[in-house]
């Protein structure tokens, strides 16, 4: 089959590596210059990714065994939980390389125009002429505001975008340790973040849905940072109705909004999604169903990031002395975020007064 992938992160190009793996012939179009820039994301991985047996040697920049954290009275927990935290330009490039290696083509700074009927309008930027291709398969892997999707006319009006500014900072750091920062006044539906590199450097950010400059200026002041470089993006929050299939084109990764909506991380979610895209090209099995262990996960994110977007600074207080207690920190140290079903039945198993905290979805 000719399948063409328009965008050339690690999500479009692991599934143009599946398929080209398997003989058919992948092209990748991407708008940017250079693959993996401008960053645009954490680099935040549960150690779910351990599941792709990927060598993490190839971008790997530290690894996290605790994350503290803080409620706005400053009340602090810290949690056992491993994560590794990665260059996302090496990491990118990791997945583009096995595409190419697959026999997958990437060309760069070609960007998606428009669809015209069955063939799609590709823009050459550096030539300024525009390319007209007839894909068998198209595969949207462009971004949470993905022009492709919004062609193809399933694009969900409900969608939210969360903003995020990000920091690489100097400092003195735990270098084992991610700090995250909750309350209304830090960052409101979510939280700040400190994520070191190593004991001098760190990257420290905030996201929310408007306003974002203004909490993480804040935040930066409040301890006393100087931002050595800027990263910014938008991220998608998970939405149940997201249609992600339609005539000969499929949604994946931020496209998609896969997205766990309690931490905007999207890596494992958006990989796992790619597998399932290409088992089910392959296969010629209906994508949507194929998706449903992933879609009740990330549904569950979603429901929980609809509490916590309504917590007072009093309920932050409140979770967080929950959480502290031995029995049920030790549940939370069992299970991944990427592994939410165990981890909240058994929470709430060992803590019912968590079910207080259910007033919120209505």
């Amino acid at each position: 089959m000719n399948i063409t992938i328009i965008g050339a992160g690690p999500i479009g190009c692991y599934a143009g590596y599946l398929l080209a793996k398997e003989g058919h012939a992948v092209t990748i179009y991407e708008n940017h210059p250079q693959i993996g820039s401008p960053i645009q994301c954490t680099g935040i991985l549960t150690s779910d990714f351990d599941q792709f047996g990927f060598p993490l040697d190839s971008f790997l920049v530290n690894t996290i065994n605790s994350i503290e954290v803080y409620s706005p009275s400053q009340k602090k927990i810290a949690i056992k939980q491993k994560d590794y935290i990665v260059c996302r330009i090496r990491f990118d490039n990791f997945f583009a390389d096995r595409a190419r290696e697959a026999g997958a083509k990437i060309f760069v700074n070609h960007s998606f125009l428009r669809k015209e009927r069955e063939k799609l309008v590709i823009k050459d930027i550096i030539a300024d002429r525009e390319l007209i291709i007839s894909p068998e398969i198209v595969i949207a892997a462009d971004g949470p505001l993905s022009p492709t999707a919004k062609a193809y006319g399933f694009y969900h009006p409900q969608r939210e975008n969360y903003y995020g500014v990000q920091a690489v900072v100097e400092g003195v750091f735990e270098p084992q340790t991610i700090k995250t920062y909750f309350g209304n006044d830090i960052c409101p539906g979510l939280f700040a973040w400190i994520a070191p590199e190593s004991t001098t450097t760190a990257r420290v950010g905030v996201a929310t849905l408007k306003n974002s400059k203004y909490y993480f200026d804040r935040f930066m002041k409040e301890h006393h940072f100087t931002a050595k470089e800027m990263q910014a993006g938008t991220i998608p929050v998970y939405h149940p109705k997201q249609r992600l299939h339609k005539d000969n084109c499929y949604l994946v990764g931020d496209a998609a909004g896969y997205v766990k909506a309690t931490t905007l991380g999207g890596l494992v979610p958006g990989l796992q999604q790619a597998e399932i895209l290409a088992r089910c090209i392959l296969e010629k099995r209906e994508y949507q169903p194929e998706l449903k262990p992933l879609r009740k996960k990330l549904w569950l994110h979603r429901q929980v990031h609809r509490i916590m977007a309504k917590f007072s600074d009093q309920d932050w207080d409140r979770l967080i002395t929950y959480v502290g207690q031995p029995h049920v920190r030790k549940v939370f140290e069992s299970y991944t975020r990427d592994n939410p079903i165990p981890l909240l039945s058994h929470v709430l198993w060992n803590e019912p007064r968590f079910l207080r905290f259910i007033k919120y979805l209505w």
